[in-house]
């Protein structure tokens, strides 16, 4: 009995110091750093006003150059594109590129979640502020993917091309756990958030590419709003599945460019052949050795890849069906 009472003692003050600590983390936080600071302190001046904030975006390159629309994935902001952008600058093609809402130098919105929805509205709402109304070539990569045919569902009329780089099909597992009040959050925060930026680290396996990007990651940090940001995205349809997307995408005929890596980890075949089941006229092309970070790794050949779709899409070339 005094044994038996000693071990629900200890296990009782084990669980309290457990919970203890958990509200300790909980209530610790790093983000001390108005974004609007950040912003007047490096002289970032190109943003746009939208209904859930402001939008920091860059464009760039020829004035009479057609117009790329670069929306990129669900980690890194807009510097993702830094190996692709000057190549088809020297193509000469324009380039509009920005940070999502929670990501860069955009805001971080605290209303609502960060979903699909939201992504979309934000990238059309930037097109509208920019007073974009011509037909434009859409690329998005990974997360941005989904975002970038949800943007051509919604204004195909005016979207000469598509493409999609490592496009996501089948949904992403998200853990009960992490939806679970102030336990998810710090599992967010402490666990599930380093983990998915030490994943982009990871890709940087070239000394060159490691000094370039591999401090930028997860940058930058402390601004308030970060974790919110963060969460919210992960607990939203944002890592849903996709095959509705695609079904509507695979309606509208238009020129379709796939990329992906063969060493991929995050996005198999079976997430490739997913999406080209419902736009079989999509051109396909593997890149050898490239992995989910093949925008980094593979610069140049993504690039290539593009503005060879681009120029056969300007000459007006249809690619047939693939068997």
């Amino acid at each position: 009995m005094f044994k038996n009472s000693i071990g629900l003692k200890a296990i009782a003050a084990v669980l309290l110091f457990t919970f203890v600590g958990i509200g300790a983390l909980y209530l610790i936080s790093n983000e001390t750093v108005q974004i609007d600071t950040l912003r007047q302190q490096g002289g970032i001046s190109t943003v746009a006003d939208l209904s859930n904030g402001k939008t920091h975006y860059q464009l760039e390159g020829p004035e009479s150059g057609d117009l790329v629309f670069l929306i990129h994935g669900g980690r890194e902001p807009a510097w993702t594109w830094d190996e692709v952008v000057p190549r088809l600058h020297e193509a000469g093609y324009r380039t509009l590129r920005y940070d999502m809402f929670g990501r860069g130098y955009s805001d971080r919105p605290q209303d609502g979640l960060y979903d699909q929805a939201f992504f979309e509205r934000q990238a059309l709402e930037l097109l509208e502020a920019l007073d974009i109304t011509q037909p434009i070539h859409i690329v998005g990569y990974s997360f941005g993917a989904a975002i970038a045919a949800r943007v051509t569902n919604a204004r195909a009329s005016t979207v000469q091309s598509l493409s999609l780089l490592a496009p996501r099909y089948i949904r992403f597992p998200v853990p009960s756990i992490v939806r679970v009040p102030i336990l998810g959050d710090v599992l967010m925060r402490y666990y599930v958030k380093p983990n998915a930026l030490s994943e982009v680290r990871q890709f940087f396996t070239d000394e060159t590419l490691a000094k370039k990007y591999a401090a930028r990651v997860g940058t930058p940090m402390g601004v308030v709003g970060n974790d919110h940001a963060f969460s919210q995205f992960v607990l939203s349809d944002a890592l849903s599945g996709t095959r509705s997307i695609y079904e509507q995408l695979g309606s509208l005929h238009l020129p379709v460019l796939l990329v992906s890596g063969s060493e991929d980890q995050s996005i198999t075949p079976a997430h490739i052949n997913g999406v080209m089941s419902h736009i079989p006229q999509a051109r396909q092309i593997y890149l050898a050795n490239a992995d989910h970070g093949l925008v980094w790794t593979h610069g140049r050949q993504v690039a290539t890849e593009i503005i060879h779709h681009l120029e056969k899409t300007k000459f007006g070339s249809k690619f047939p069906p693939q068997e």
